[in-house]
């Protein structure tokens, strides 16, 4: 008993990732969010979290969106892509715990009704700072008057 949850220790503490900034995000990581759809020539992501393999699973803020993925290789049916544009966005509620989830999330809710769980984790700080940046970057578009009839 006494190995086994060592070995729950072990896999919790390497699965999560510390979260990247823009300059340790790889070129191969930018290309798979490119392919996905998640990124446009030009974006740049701030702040990046995986709580897997970056090919599978990852959730950034950037200059023009928050954006979340899970890619299932087994079941495309499963996938989940899911990123709402600043100015389409309704309100974002930064949760560190809430009944459902136990990890940091931010609840993303547009203008056109949809919700978007957006994870970070790690330490507070860390995790303050993923919602500190989200919050900064959708003031700074709703400061500078961008419709809210903008379509994703």
């Amino acid at each position: 008993m006494k190995y086994y949850a060592w070995g729950i220790f072990l896999c919790c503490l390497f699965a999560c990732q510390p979260i990247q900034r823009d300059k340790t995000i790889s070129e191969r990581l930018i290309k798979r969010l490119k392919d996905l759809h998640l990124l446009d020539e030009g974006e740049t992501i701030f702040q990046y979290y995986s709580n897997y393999r970056k090919r599978i699973a990852g959730n950034f803020v950037s200059n023009k969106r928050v954006a979340t993925y899970y890619i299932d290789d087994r079941s495309e049916s499963r996938d989940e892509i899911a990123f709402a544009y600043y100015e389409n966005i309704r309100s974002m509620d930064t949760l560190y715990r809430s009944a459902e989830v136990s990890s940091p999330h931010i609840l993303v809710t547009t203008f056109d009704h949809k919700l978007i769980k957006v994870y970070v984790d790690g330490n507070r700080a860390t995790v303050q700072s993923f919602f500190e940046k989200a919050l900064e970057q959708w003031s700074l578009h709703r400061k500078q008057g961008v419709s809210s009839s903008t379509s994703m």
